[in-house]
């Protein structure tokens, strides 16, 4: 039974064409590596880590410590095989020697379990990492939590593996190729919109400056966004709110669901390395996701590029204190523009010192990708004018807010039991 769980690979995608399998493939004990009991085996590198020295203690590891017969856990599998004879349940057969590390790293450590007799235990050893918190997905006991679900019979076995997906990746892909009664009318909508049908729609056009503006012709064939078309097509709602995704999400968040914002495109904009928590500020901070819907297969050169396990690396700080920029904006916090350009730069040496993978998708049309709001990624568009329609949009649970409601007066609407509000048109009703 734990078989599936301890090899919780990245989930079906579309690969971008460039990508080979070889770069999903990470060293055989990438996964038995655990960087506090490498640290707690080799104290002196804390220091040098602390000093810039050494650049992490898995990049350590990975170039010196194992050619050196360092181990790269400080787990005692006689001890851990004869404390928790769960494991062999959890296993479905007697465990050997190698369980021992897989299994604590996965799975013990967050249930309390120690990995040597003298090792000191966490006070509580499932918490969110985060101090900004999360969702049951992001604490560190999430992997049983879903196996829970499943023996309970609240989750189906495909459920329960894109929930575990989820949880060491960040993101997961849908496929709404089945949905064309969603699909087709929301792609009709966009193209309405851009083509200048839907007065007073506000649009975002870096080629054509850096505020928003209303439609004008010259606009169309440049990378721009419609924004907050959520508010203004009850079509592209129903694409957010199809039963697929909003099934998903009510299993993440526990609740109906409220949408924030969104935008629409006909050639995406180019995106650097982002987190959302940053720029999209929620009133519970990383309790939120992002959603790509694809109404095109992409053109060549085009890829949304993520960065599976990101999610899990250490927050940035704006201001030494805030999670978002909009919060460090409304408690008078200066020099964000500088401070956007060290979190760049912290997330890329994050996932640099992590080993980390960057994965190109290039989801074709009727797919869906959703992800956590602290997975990094990043969107490159083609060149040219192919057009590559697709909504992306933001949403939380329907008890959360997003930080504008705090700035200016909104009005919560519904469809479906869910429900939506904007910031873009917070005195205009919602269009039919």
């Amino acid at each position: 039974m734990l078989r599936s769980l301890l090899i919780c690979s990245i989930p079906p995608v579309w690969l971008a064409k460039d990508t080979q399998l070889a770069e999903l493939i990470r060293p055989q004990d990438r996964d038995l590596f655990d960087e506090a009991g490498y640290l707690r085996r080799n104290p002196a590198l804390v220091e040098a880590i602390a000093d810039r020295i050494v650049e992490s203690a898995w990049d350590r590891y990975d170039k010196h410590g194992r050619r050196e017969g360092r181990l790269p856990n400080d787990v005692d599998p006689e001890f851990y095989l004869a404390a928790y004879p769960i494991v062999a349940a959890d296993l479905g057969r007697a465990p050997n020697r190698g369980d021992a590390a897989a299994h604590f790293i996965r799975f013990g450590r967050a249930r309390g379990y120690l990995p040597h007799a003298q090792a000191a235990r966490p006070d509580d050893p499932g918490a969110v990492a985060s101090p900004f918190g999360g969702g049951w997905t992001d604490r560190a006991d999430a992997l049983d939590l879903i196996q829970n679900r499943f023996d309970l019979g609240r989750i189906t076995v495909r459920q329960a593996d894109r929930l575990r997906s989820w949880v060491r990746n960040g993101f997961v892909v849908l496929d709404l190729t089945t949905a064309s009664d969603c699909l087709m009318p929301a792609a009709l909508a966009l193209e309405q919109i851009f083509a200048g049908a839907v007065p007073d729609t506000v649009f975002r056009c870096p080629a054509m400056g850096a505020d928003p503006m209303g439609w004008v012709p010259e606009l169309t064939p440049h990378p721009a966004a419609a924004l907050d078309v959520h508010h203004l097509s009850k079509a592209v709602r129903s694409l957010i709110l199809a039963p697929p995704v909003a099934g998903f999400l009510m299993q993440l968040f526990d609740s109906p669901l409220h949408v924030t914002a969104s935008e629409g495109v006909l050639r995406p904009i180019l995106r650097l390395p982002r987190q959302d928590s940053a720029l999209m500020g929620h009133s519970a901070q990383r309790l939120f996701v992002g959603i790509w819907f694809g109404l095109d297969d992409p053109p060549s050169g085009e890829a949304l590029h993520v960065y599976p396990g990101s999610h899990r690396l250490p927050d940035f700080k704006y201001g030494e204190r805030y999670k978002s920029v909009e919060e460090a904006r409304r408690m008078a916090e200066g020099g964000l523009a500088e401070q956007e350009a060290r979190h760049t730069e912290q997330m890329l040496t994050s996932i640099r010192r992590g080993g980390l993978e960057r994965l190109p998708l290039a989801p074709p049309h009727g797919s869906v990708v959703i992800w956590h709001p602290d997975l990094t990624y990043e969107i490159t568009p083609a060149v040219g004018l192919d057009v590559r329609r697709g909504i992306r949009a933001w949403i939380c649970p329907r008890y959360s807010t997003p930080l504008y409601s705090e700035r200016i007066a909104t009005r919560l609407h519904t469809q479906d039991g869910h429900s939506f509000t904007t910031g873009i048109y917070p005195e205009r009703e919602p269009l039919d």
